[in-house]
């Protein structure tokens, strides 16, 4: 019987395999669109919208208060493709060194000031921007897929920021 066991157990990983695969392969697609840039914004805008202190740390104006005014700002855009860039990284690396890629993107991002709570706004907001956007057509599987790869990338950065001192 623990022969049947094993064998069995073998046969569901390629599955598993292929189903993380395929979730790097969504999330490496959906990261690097032109439309994911201006969720990124979206999702950034929330987390300055949230946390107002944080205008601080990624230089935008104090005077920049409206959305559509946080949106359009070349600093909202800097920062927004700079914390995308992390996570497109963080995406890349997702089936090799993922613990020792989120350690070296925490300790930066906590080098500059960003806070933990910073990244868990956004990365909420990222993960049901692209799921809301009807132009990327997504299945019920690729949504999933999607979600579980942001919230996974989000909850490992921030799990590992509020380790940092």
């Amino acid at each position: 019987m623990g022969c049947s066991d094993s064998k069995s157990a073998d046969v569901l990983q390629p599955a598993s395999d292929e189903l993380d695969n395929m979730k790097a392969r969504l999330t490496q697609r959906l990261l690097s669109r032109d439309a994911t840039k201006t969720h990124s914004k979206n999702a950034f805008a929330a987390v300055l919208n949230k946390y107002p202190d944080a205008k601080k740390v990624f230089r935008v104006p104090e005077t920049t208060s409206a959305d559509t005014q946080l949106v359009d700002t070349k600093e909202v855009k800097a920062a927004s493709d700079k914390i995308l860039s992390h996570y497109m990284d963080l995406a890349k690396t997702a089936d090799s060194n993922l613990d020792d890629a989120i350690q070296k993107k925490a300790e930066e991002l906590k080098k500059q000031g960003v806070k933990a709570e910073h990244v868990k706004c956004y990365g909420e907001a990222l993960a049901q921007n692209a799921v809301k956007d009807t132009d990327n057509k997504l299945t019920a599987e690729e949504e999933k897929a999607w979600k579980n790869s942001v919230n996974n990338i989000t909850a490992k950065l921030t799990a590992a920021m509020n380790k940092l001192p």
